[in-house]
């Protein structure tokens, strides 16, 4: 294995040792490729196609996994959409999916109530009345308007804002609740389409049309409109009810909306024989920016936009410390936490990487790139700790996760989370590279070289 090197002069020993602790564990796995790790395996997945969660990962990864260990209790803290959760519900084992953002939850548990209740027939007629109250010339009362916050505004034409509004006043009235959830998704999921913005990573992206004051122009292509879009949501929407029916009717996971970082230490102990999961990478990507619109459409407000975000796991640069607030959580179990905080605090090689972005902040792109650091894995020690009390000896998690470079240093995450798991009662049997890893960004590229950062999919098996 080729040997860690720190291009700022600070030393690499501490990331070295455990590249040759954890060297004969990683291997490329040419079976886990990109579309496997994320949303595009799901492009044509009934259910599962109706929102671009672009951060969750393929039905393929989980059932290979299920098929594989038959689990009779499954569990992902960082659920999404709901792949896990309902793949595993829907091959016999009881599951869990904890998701703070509720969007995701929003999704997964329509999924659930086309499978189990709704039928083809009432979608069907809600949607052609959704589209009729859409088209009708009459404007909705202002109370329906869409909720913008400020990151939202001139997201939409004029003409679609009058659409929204309308059909957010029908689906007001709409009694029976799990129909009213698949109307919500039909029009939530289609937000971006109709609108000036693209979902760009760390924010949105906007198109000059929008009229907004931009440093950069973009040109989005044509817009749809929202009738156009809803109609076409609305007829996949009804193509896949019968099939979610075959394939998860009788399933019923449990969704828990809220951060695992506090949901995790409810579970009770051994509770859990998998976990499979992908959670933030530390790569500042910003979930409540990117999904801005459907939280908005949630009615989050710009006090509650800011709320979510600090309780999201830290992997952005505004992110403030939740020490005094996780204290609070184990207020009466101190223990765990008091372990997960002696693991990160005795994981030399994350603090090899924070002493050379300190002794670099002045060169940093943003000096809380170190915050970030800091906060994601300390966040990440608790999560781990909390795997190895919920799953059963013998169990295994599968976590999928990227390696992040900062000012040109390496971050192993990968190395990194092992290394916790193994002190949390797990034997690290695997790190599975992708044939092909990602680049550093563009910005480090021209001064530290081109570097080839690991994505990989890990496994830990409980002892």
């Amino acid at each position: 294995m080729e040997p860690v090197m720190s291009p700022n002069g600070g030393g690499a020993r501490e990331r070295q040792a455990l590249h040759e602790r954890f060297g004969n564990r990683i291997s490329i796995n040419d079976e886990l490729t990109r579309k496997a790790v994320s949303y595009q395996g799901n492009r044509r997945v009934p259910g599962l196609r109706w929102m671009k969660y672009k951060e969750g990962f393929s039905r393929g990864l989980v059932e290979r996994f299920i098929d594989e260990h038959k689990p009779t209790a499954v569990l992902d803290p960082f659920a999404g959409i709901g792949t896990t959760p309902l793949i595993a519900a829907s091959k016999g084992s009881a599951a869990t999916g904890i998701e703070i953002m509720p969007v995701g939850v929003l999704v997964g548990n329509a999924i659930t109530h086309a499978a189990n209740g709704v039928s083809q027939s009432a979608l069907e007629a809600a949607g052609s009345d959704l589209l009729g109250r859409v088209s009708f010339n009459e404007p909705a009362p202002a109370e329906f308007a869409f909720p913008h916050v400020a990151i939202t505004r001139a997201a939409f034409p004029e003409a679609t804002e009058i659409a929204i509004a309308k059909a957010r006043q029908f689906i007001s009235t709409v009694g029976d609740y799990a129909l009213q959830a698949l109307l919500n998704v039909a029009c939530m999921t289609i937000l971006e389409d109709v609108s000036y913005t693209r979902k760009d990573g760390q924010y949105l992206r906007w198109d000059y049309r929008s009229g907004r004051t931009l440093r950069a122009k973009m040109h989005k292509g044509p817009i749809l409109t929202f009738e156009h879009a809803l109609e076409a949501r609305l007829f996949e929407m009804i193509q896949d009810i019968e099939v979610l029916k075959q394939e998860y009717g009788g399933a019923n996971p449990m969704l828990v909306v809220g951060s695992c970082l506090d949901s995790l230490q409810k579970l009770e102990d051994a509770r859990f024989d998998m976990a499979i999961t992908s959670p933030p990478y530390a790569n500042r990507y910003d979930y409540t920016r990117t999904y801005a619109l459907e939280l908005a459409w949630l009615g989050f407000d710009q006090g509650e936009f800011l709320d979510l975000r600090q309780r999201m796991l830290s992997a952005t640069v505004e992110n403030k410390t939740k020490l005094l607030w996780l204290r609070q959580v184990y207020d009466r179990s101190p223990a765990l936490l008091n372990e997960a905080i002696s693991m990160y605090q005795n994981q030399e090689a994350i603090h090899e990487v924070l002493a050379i972005l300190n002794r670099h902040v002045g060169e940093l792109s943003n000096r809380h790139v170190i915050r970030l650091l800091e906060g994601y894995f300390l966040e990440m020690a608790i999560v781990v700790a909390e795997l190895g009390r919920v799953i059963r000896p013998n169990g295994t998690v599968i976590m999928v996760n990227d390696n992040v470079q900062y000012h040109g240093e390496e971050v192993p995450v990968d190395l990194i989370l092992s290394d916790f798991a193994e002190q949390s009662g797990f034997a690290c049997e695997n790190i599975w590279m992708l044939p092909r890893g990602k680049g550093n960004a563009s910005q480090q590229m021209g001064r530290f070289g081109r570097r080839e950062i690991r994505k990989c999919v890990y496994r830990w098996v409980r002892k």
